[in-house]
């Protein structure tokens, strides 16, 4: 949860670049192992820059800088919603390391998100957020956030095998 910082922290927000890749390596690391999870050999340097390329990049991202050094990220993309009939900014990830946080910077994030989200004439801005995360709640919900009555489910590796091949 952001709380005011006793001294403001001076925070610039720009959209991350393929150079940046390292420093997005090392927080969705950092994010991944916070999270209590154990397998990040995927996100390297090279698989993040080979991520953020080219005119249709897997991802965006908007890097928050402290006195020049990357403090936190937040990562999206571009998907549709059917029903609204328009556009909407994905959030996949927003993290803070640790010894930042409290300084506003999520917050930060989560205004330059806003701001490019209405630049693009997205309608909305949307996240997944995990259900004992209840810091994580309070702070989107401080923002606006509302929840929307939707669970989220997976099928993915095995069980995406599975159905794939046309299992029951």
């Amino acid at each position: 949860m952001t709380r005011d910082a006793p001294h403001p922290t001076r925070v610039t927000i720009r959209p991350a670049v393929v150079a940046d890749a390292p420093a997005l390596a090392a927080l969705a690391v950092a994010f991944l192992r916070h999270e209590g999870r154990l397998e990040t050999g995927h996100l390297t340097p090279g698989t993040m820059a080979e991520w953020l390329r080219g005119p249709r990049p897997a991802f965006e991202a908007l890097l928050a800088e402290v006195a020049g050094q990357a403090r936190g990220y937040l990562a999206f993309y571009q998907a549709f919603s059917l029903f609204r009939g328009h556009p909407v900014f994905m959030v996949e990830n927003l993290y803070v390391d640790a010894a930042a946080r409290g300084q506003g910077i999520g917050r930060h994030l989560m205004v330059a998100a806003a701001a490019e989200a209405r630049r693009r004439a997205l309608g909305r801005i949307e996240l997944n957020v995990r259900v004992h995360g209840r810091g994580a709640i309070r702070f989107y919900e401080g923002l606006g956030a509302r929840a929307a009555g939707e669970a989220v489910y997976r099928i993915e590796d095995e069980a995406l095998a599975a159905l794939a091949a046309g299992a029951p």
